[in-house]
């Protein structure tokens, strides 16, 4: 594993009130941060109150960029002065360039930064530069840290964008989000967690996840993988027994941009679906008693994983399995569809 000089090293430690630095790694992001950046700077309390300036700093790193996406920061920066905004530029090398090793590198220093600071408790809160935070994104976080090692926040499409999208994307987007909301619901009711209970949502990605310096440290922080560095960091914590709540109350606007920055992700998904004619087949996923068996705990081969039933099918058979085990799991649909949004 290649180590990289800290991109932050002449960066001031976080004052005594912060209690989160946002982290951010950007390459080309010249269309996005400024938005990103205004939704942070209009963070609010839960109570609606505005959110104190001084409660976080925020990390953007411009990595091997070749836009103005630096300059934009600075300006955002001295716009808003009572924000700690800071954008350092670095340029890493072919082999590792790409997010892992960005978000590694930003979220290493941010952790470096409390260390020096001597903040035992603080939270590293990521993000992406094409990503805007709902009003009270960070206020949740650090409400839900209050009993978990980990925030996972809820991913939605960028409202301006979702409309552009193909209908049959539209539909496809909308069946996936009913199928894992009703996995997760049965997931939690096979094996209940007190630090993530439901309702609940399923996603672990980039866009919205916060961790406890604490946990980041001895989970080995970000996996230097070229692709999913926030899977792979989401499995790591897992692995080390961190407490990881899925918060519907955390939530976050992504763009569906069809070009994807990362194979494997989102947009990749995004792009595919796009690609297929309007009377496309209808989205495949495996056997539901396949999706019991992983959620006990059963091995369960790959092959046996293959998509083979349609969204809409499967989902109602869970649904049933949902049915069956009581009426105190059915209850809580209610509960998502007010949250959930």
């Amino acid at each position: 594993m290649i180590e990289l000089a800290d991109p932050f090293a002449g960066v001031p430690p976080p004052t005594p009130a912060c209690r989160a630095t946002v982290v951010i790694p950007a390459h080309n992001e010249a269309q996005h941060i400024v938005r990103t950046l205004q939704a942070l700077a209009r963070q609010r309390d839960v109570d609606g109150s505005p959110l104190a300036p001084d409660t976080f700093d925020v990390l953007v790193y411009a990595n091997n960029c070749s836009d103005a996406t630096a300059e934009l920061v600075r300006g955002f920066a001295a716009r808003h002065p009572a924000y700690a905004v800071s954008v350092a530029e670095g340029c890493l090398p072919a082999n590792v360039a790409h997010v892992g090793t960005a978000r590694r590198a930003a979220m290493d220093a941010a952790s470096r930064r409390f260390a020096a600071a001597g903040t035992a408790d603080a939270i590293l809160a990521g993000t992406d530069a094409d990503t805007v935070a709902a009003p009270m994104w960070l206020a949740w976080t650090l409400r839900e840290m209050r009993s978990a090692d980990a925030v996972m926040g809820r991913i939605l499409v960028d409202p301006l964008e979702w409309w552009s999208l193909p209908e049959h994307t539209r539909r496809m987007l909308s069946e996936e989000n009913t199928y894992q909301f009703t996995i997760a619901q049965l997931q939690s009711h096979l094996s209940p967690r007190p630090h993530d209970p439901w309702p609940r949502h399923w996603q672990r990605s980039g866009p919205s996840f916060a961790v406890r310096v604490s946990a980041y440290e001895h989970a080995g922080g970000v996996p230097p993988v070229r692709v999913l560095e926030d899977i792979a960091l989401y499995d790591a914590l897992a692995r080390d027994g961190a407490r990881i709540r899925h918060s519907l109350r955390v939530r976050v606007f992504t763009s569906a941009r069809l070009q994807s920055r990362a194979p494997g992700g989102f947009g990749t998904r995004i792009g595919e679906w796009n690609a297929l004619p309007q009377a496309c087949m209808p989205l495949l996923v495996e056997d539901p008693g396949v999706t019991l068996r992983r959620l006990r705990g059963d091995d369960v081969a790959a092959s046996e994983r293959r998509p083979c039933i349609p969204v809409a099918d499967a989902t109602a058979i869970l649904r049933q399995m949902i049915g069956r085990g009581g009426t105190a799991a059915r209850a809580t649909r209610s509960s998502v569809a007010s949250i959930a949004g």
